[in-house]
């Protein structure tokens, strides 16, 4: 019986992506060997052919040498659109110049003889067993270099975003474009960014990401992997000392990637270098207790005050000698209470609308340096101590930037309940340092820095770390972390003092346009340091008048009024208290025994009538009546409550009731005299010469903001 023979076929259980792999492999090993073995029956059939033709012979050889040329650009232009590595690229063109040789020298001299066979031989041998070894060991290579990238894609799920070009700068950042293939987005990506540092061993906000502009498949991935940030950069010294405030940026500290931070306060600069020119924009500095608020603007300070221009006003309310101490011989308005921080605020409209009128008169509709006003640098430290609920504040925010000021609110939290809102969409620049939740850097930050990974989240464990966002800096570098300059307190106080050689005064229309105010400020004439430091603190002096400049001695003035000083109770011996206890003990025993005795109208009744006094009894005056010699008409009353006003701006008194001005009151021959103080205060509120008190401890009381007998409202 005969057996039946079947054979049976075998089914490929690979993918066709697998099943292309291997014919790849096959080709890439296999090709060189099958070149070296028919490529002498094609060169020498080619030989055979045109030999006899000397005509033919040199046209076949510059065919074949023409061919090689042109094939070994087409395949470098291939190399180059892929993206290929260098080493890569050399081993295409070495193959194809010692191909191209080959055949060329073949098809002349043929391979009939023993040489040129041998030569053939030894050459294809040779150069295929590199070719095998190459694409042995490199791929290997190849796999481990770009590895991680490749686990990327297939553990994170990265396949549509392709890795176009990555490349260091040589200080831990590394800078790789990313392309989205197949309508992949950049929020795509954005999602995976921390699975992409997890996978990566990195912190969260280390890999930051943008998208270009002009191309939204593109995007520039920017990942630290080192932090070259964590030892600080020692202060450089001022950036450019005795320059304008509107020549070049200022410089408080350095990005992680080494470059600097630069900032452009007043929007307009001669010279704006990498950053850009454009309007003022108000800041916050926000971040926690701790975090570095604080030696970020005592730099950006030394800065202005090493600088012509320009004049600081900083008003800290909570501890202004221990944070500005230092710096404050520089500093043109210290302001460390609350109740002067709040009477600013009201005059500095007036300051505002006198600046723009000056500016407008010249044709200009922003500050620029040379316009003959100096832009004002106004720090609030602690803005939550005045910042929250001020409507005075709110407004300046509104206005400031056209009259050439610039205002930073530094504050550690700037939630609604410590800035109103409105006062945070009119400072759209940020300095954002550490914060206890990264998530609160959004009342800081613009969104385009948050949506690119910044992400301070690291408390006060990183003093001077931050982002910078606005004030000239590139969108691109909103979400690089940087580090301020480290600056000793002894250097900063230095940099001032030597900077009161060129200093510009403040300007007449500002100081004149601030008052009384202005000229009654407490300014310092040498910077406040330990004594192991800086030497012996030096005592407060009162300011000089406006139109003096800075370096001249300040004149003394009437000390700012504060109320009755207090008593100091630590010298007294404990026999002078024993005395006057005992003498107080006297009188209130004397007091006692001449007050009748409570029961001596007991037997009174509520329908018997009280015996009349004595004619001796004495006479309690009320004072309400007044001769008429001393009465006063409604105008004599204008002219004398003026006079007590400007005599309390005198001596220093910036606030009053209205009982404070009874006796004024009592002298009206009016029969309403209440009804003309009203009159008189609602016409001084209207010129700006004191406004309400407005503190929860103010009810009832006036702000007193300047004479009423400067310029012509007191006519």
């Amino acid at each position: 019986m005969a057996r039946r023979i079947s054979k049976s076929k075998s089914i490929d259980t690979r993918t066709e992506e697998e099943q292309q792999q291997d014919r790849a492999r096959r080709l890439r090993y296999g090709g060189p060997w099958a070149i070296t073995a028919l490529g002498p029956v094609l060169v020498e059939g080619a030989h055979v052919a045109v030999s006899g033709n000397p005509a033919a012979l040199a046209l076949a050889t510059l065919g074949i040498a023409g061919t090689g040329a042109a094939l070994c650009k087409f395949l470098g232009h291939l190399d180059s659109k892929a993206k290929r590595d260098k080493d890569t690229v050399r081993l295409h063109q070495v193959n194809t110049v010692a191909v191209t040789a080959a055949a060329t020298l073949g098809t002349i001299t043929g391979l009939d003889t023993a040489a040129t066979a041998g030569t053939w031989a030894i050459g294809g041998v040779g150069l295929a067993l590199a070719n095998n070894l190459w694409s042995s060991f490199h791929k290997k290579g190849s796999e481990k270099g770009a590895s991680r990238w490749e686990k990327l894609e297939a553990e994170i799920g990265l396949a549509k975003h392709e890795l176009k070009e990555a490349k260091s700068n040589g200080k831990g950042t590394v800078i790789a474009t990313v392309e989205g293939k197949d309508g992949a987005t950049a929020d795509e990506l954005a999602r995976r960014i921390p699975a992409m540092a997890s996978a990566l061993k990195l912190g969260k906000g280390r890999i930051t990401h943008t998208v270009d502009d002009d191309d939204s498949s593109l995007i520039t991935m920017r990942v630290q992997v080192a932090d070259l940030l964590k030892e600080g950069f020692p202060w450089r010294g001022p950036s450019a000392f005795g320059a304008s405030i509107g020549d070049v940026p200022i410089r408080t500290g350095r990005y992680e990637d080494g470059e600097d931070l630069l900032l452009n306060l007043t929007g307009q600069l001669r010279d704006p270098g990498p950053l850009s020119n454009g309007n003022v924009e108000h800041a916050i500095a926000m971040g926690v207790n701790g975090a570095g608020k604080t030696q970020g603007n005592q730099l950006i300070i030394t800065e202005c005050c090493t600088r012509t221009e320009v004049s600081v006003i900083v008003i800290d309310c909570s501890k202004f000698q221990q944070d500005f101490g230092h710096v404050r011989h520089g500093i043109e308005w210290p302001i460390d209470k609350k109740d002067a921080a709040r009477r600013f605020f009201k005059i500095l409209p007036t300051a505002i609308e006198k600046r723009t009128d000056f500016l407008a008169a010249k044709g200009l509709s922003k500050w620029e340096p040379g316009c003959g006003l100096n832009f004002l640098v106004v720090i609030g430290e602690e803005a939550a101590d005045f910042a929250a609920d001020n409507e005075h504040y709110q407004k300046i925010l509104r206005t400031a930037r056209a009259a050439g000021i610039w205002i930073l609110t530094s504050i550690q939290r700037a939630t609604h309940n410590n800035m109103d809102t409105d006062s945070r969409a009119n400072s759209p620049a940020g300095l954002c340092f550490g914060l206890r939740d990264g998530a609160d850097a959004q009342y800081c930050l613009p969104d385009e820095a948050i949506d690119a990974g910044a992400w301070p989240q690291w408390g006060n464990r990183k003093p001077g770390y931050h982002y910078a966002a606005g004030l000239g800096i590139p969108e691109e570098r909103w979400h690089v972390t940087a580090r301020t300059e480290l600056a000793s307190k002894r250097d900063q106080a230095d940099a001032v003092t030597a900077g009161a050689a060129i200093r510009t005064p403040l300007d007449t229309i500002t100081a004149e346009a601030f008052g009384d105010l202005y000229v009654n400020r407490t300014t310092y004439d040498a910077p406040l340091l330990p004594k192991e430091e800086g030497g012996d603190n030096t005592v407060q002096q009162a300011a000089p008048a406006p139109a003096a400049p800075p370096a001249s001695p300040a004149v003394e003035t009437s000390p700012a009024y504060s109320g009755p000083p207090d008593e100091e109770m630590d010298d007294v011996d404990e026999e002078t208290m024993a005395a006057e206890v005992e003498e107080l003990n006297e009188m209130l025993k004397n007091v006692l025994e001449e007050d009748p005795e409570p029961g001596q109208y007991d037997h009174l009744r509520i329908q018997d009538e009280i015996e009349p006094p004595a004619e001796d009894a004495p006479v309690l005056s009320l004072g309400g009546d007044v001769d008429d010699a001393d009465k006063l008409s409604s105008e004599q009353g204008r002219q004398e409550l003026y006079a007590r006003l400007d005599t309390w701006v005198r001596e220093g008194k910036n606030s009053f009731a209205p009982r404070d001005v009874t006796d004024i009151l009592m002298r009206l021959g009016l029969s309403d005299s209440k009804r003309w103080f009203y009159r008189e205060r609602d016409r001084l509120i209207k010129a700006e010469v004191i406004s309400v008190d407005e503190s929860d401890e103010g009810f009832g009381r006036y702000d007193i903001l300047r004479s009423p007998l400067s310029g012509n409202h007191g006519e």
